[in-house]
């Protein structure tokens, strides 16, 4: 496909930036020809990235069968000029992307960010009859989207588009507003580069940096404080802001200080000139200027340069306005197995949360703000960095990890070829474990065997839960078409036993998420689920490890297995009976948002002697002498599995006490 992207890009400094000009070269080393039409050239500073010359020759680059080349909008000067004056952002890149297409045509217009790239989009497509999808962020969707003067707009911008890439609530907003269901589309996730955000690589120049960027009269102001990074240091960048952390980290700065701390704070980060100024005044308030350098924005392929240098990386965002931002910089620094220190509401907006723990893969900070609590958690790593590698080591395997599954870009792909073809996206049927838990994908099975039933007997489910719209059933319903299925399976109607037992193991699990959720949870925090002497543990000591079950789960037992349901999307999917033999389930609190997880009988066995006295290796010598299991280095692994996945709590024993 020939695919015209409009939206941000290098130099452009952001999020939105990166995933721009990530997709632009995904797509292009999937055999695409990409353009990308950008104002980014008119981008000043400080939301200006420095760039080098071999910066710039990456914006654009063939690759193998595809290929991405870059319209850039001119600078505004006195042709442009107009009463009241405005760089002309929409009408510039709107003509260039139909200049583009009028030389070779375009297959689908592509924009991600409303204003000015949606709008831009849009009357593009207009000119061209070509199809547009559009994309929005965090800031635009949650607050541009909702500004009296512009909402009438973006609505009729994505009203008009062949299709609306969109989740959660901005997809719900969006057909709140008139866009048609079946055109809001997931787009898939984004992928960080693996192979860029790597521990093994070079470290920033920071005296070569401050020389280049001083020698650049653009840059020259960027570039501030007397910090010579001849000390340790934590790092901070993105934007700055009274609930990004930035003045909470200064007046932390200035207590260690203070306390004899050697450590310094470089920030690649910046903000409009009231944040700034506010900045370096409180940075010269406290007398922190030898401890403190700020630095321009660097393109997003060398932000890995910054991190490795670091001591830690704070990324301390709190009370943000905007509840549909998910920061992306927190799993950039922990694929470069660097420390990150978060705010629990950063790491909580990373995907499978549940995976984290303050002291193993991660530094969480509960209350940015009690300046007292987070100069402690920075000092301690100053006074013991022994951990810091190790941390990091664990906090890339969970980034890895978390990005294993994610396919970009062919999901994008996917949704754009669908697009230029004016096919209409379709869905696929709800399965078990897949994504996030929410009261329609409670019962996918449920929602099957109630279609199967309909077809079968249609009297019998006119009663039941098809009475109701079937991606509305719930936990009564379900009930009810049981009884129904249950009828059917002893009259000979239905052969399948299975069917009869997949809607009971959603009943039972439904009802245990249900009867959990008004249990007394108060105080158990998952996040905080490690308790050891220092600020971090080093390698596990399962001798001197206790085990700790805050009861944020229930363990079911059921005598067929369920495993077998795994992935059935119709009838023909399942057996006609599961088999025979015990399975186990982990059901969490409901609010918890987690999928159940099938574990086996010994893992269940071991959550069954979880006592919170019992060390692991207590545990593992009474399971050894009733089943006679081995212990081999293998168990050390598999309890620190179960610890990941936040099945368990672990608590350092002192034999001393």
């Amino acid at each position: 496909m020939r695919i015209c992207i409009i939206g941000k890009f290098p130099p452009i400094q952001g999020g939105v930036s990166m995933r721009t000009y990530w997709s632009a070269h995904g797509l292009a080393a999937l055999g695409h020809e990409v353009h990308v039409v950008t104002n980014a050239k008119e981008a000043v500073a400080p939301f200006r990235m420095l760039m080098r010359a071999e910066d710039w020759e990456r914006c654009a680059a063939a690759h193998d069968t595809g290929s991405v080349t870059v319209h850039w909008t001119d600078p505004v000067d006195r042709s442009q000029s107009y009463i009241p004056m405005a760089s002309p952002f929409v009408s510039k890149l709107a003509a260039t992307a139909a200049q583009a297409h009028s030389d070779q045509p375009f297959d689908i217009i592509y924009s991600h960010y409303l204003e000015p790239y949606g709008v831009a989009g849009f009357l593009a497509a207009q000119m061209t009859g070509v199809p547009h999808v559009a994309r929005m962020a965090g800031s635009d969707a949650g607050r541009l989207w909702h500004h009296p003067q512009l909402a009438p707009l973006y609505d009729h911008v994505l009203r008009s588009a062949e299709a609306v890439v969109a989740v959660g609530a901005v997809a719900e907003r969006a057909i709140e507003r008139g866009v048609s269901p079946e055109r809001v589309v997931p787009g898939g996730g984004f992928v960080v580069p693996e192979d860029l955000f790597t521990p093994d690589g070079p470290e920033l120049d920071i005296a070569a940096l401050r020389a280049g960027a001083r020698a650049d009269p653009e840059f020259s102001d960027l570039v501030w404080g007397n910090f010579a990074a001849d000390l340790p240091y934590f790092g901070v960048y993105g934007k700055l802001g009274e609930r990004k952390g930035t003045f909470a980290i200064l007046a932390a700065m200035h207590r260690l200080m203070l306390a004899g701390s050697d450590v310094g704070l470089i920030a690649l980060a910046h903000g409009g000139t009231a944040v700034q100024r506010d900045f370096r005044a409180r940075v010269d308030e406290l007398g922190l200027a030898d401890r403190v350098l700020q630095i321009p924005f660097l393109p997003h392929w060398r932000v890995p340069e910054f991190l490795r240098g670091c001591l830690a990386i704070c990324c301390l965002e709190q009370d943000f306005p905007i509840g549909l931002h998910r920061p992306i910089a927190p799993l950039e620094v922990l694929l470069c197995g660097a420390c990150l220190v978060g705010s629990t509401e950063v790491i909580r907006k990373l995907p499978n949360p549940e995976q984290l723990a303050h002291g193993y893969n991660c530094v969480a900070i509960d209350d940015v703000n009690d300046i007292a609590k987070l100069t402690q958690s920075l000092g301690a790593i100053v006074a013991d960095p022994g951990p810091i590698a190790l941390v990091g080591a664990r906090g890339r395997k969970f980034a890895l990890d978390a990005q294993e599954q994610i396919d970009f870009p062919q999901r994008l792909e996917s949704v754009l070829t669908r697009a230029a073809r004016r096919e209409f996206p379709t869905t696929t049927a709800p399965r078990i474990a897949a994504g996030r838990r929410t009261e329609s994908t409670r019962f996918p099975l449920t929602q099957m065997a109630a279609k199967a039933l309909a077809g079968i007997d249609p009297q019998a489910s006119a009663g039941a839960a098809t009475a109701i719209p079937i991606d509305e059933i719930d936990l009564e319903d379900a009930q009810n078409l049981l009884v129904e299925i249950d009828r059917a399976v002893s009259a000979g109607k239905i052969t399948q036993l299975s069917l009869s037992q997949a809607v009971a193991t959603e009943i039972a699990i439904a009802a245990a998420e249900k009867h959990h959720a008004g249990r007394d949870g108060a105080g158990c925090d998952p996040l905080f689920r490690l308790h050891c002497g220092g600020w971090a543990v080093g390698e596990l000591d399962l001798v001197r490890l206790a085990p700790v079950n805050d009861r944020q789960f229930q363990l079911l037992c059921f005598d067929y297995d369920v495993s077998n349901f795994l992935g059935a999307t119709t009838i023909a999917d399942l057996p006609l009976a599961a088999a025979s033999h015990p399975s186990h389930v982990v059901v969490f609190d409901q609010a918890a948002n987690r999928n159940p997880l099938i574990v086996d009988a010994m893992t269940a066995r071991f959550l069954g002697l979880v006592d919170g006295r019992k060390t692991v290796d207590e545990i593992l010598r009474q399971l050894d002498q009733d089943d006679s299991i081995s212990t081999s280095p293998d168990w050390a692994q598999w309890i620190e599995n179960l610890f990941r996945w936040g099945l368990i709590g672990l608590r350092h024993v002192d034999f001393n006490t």
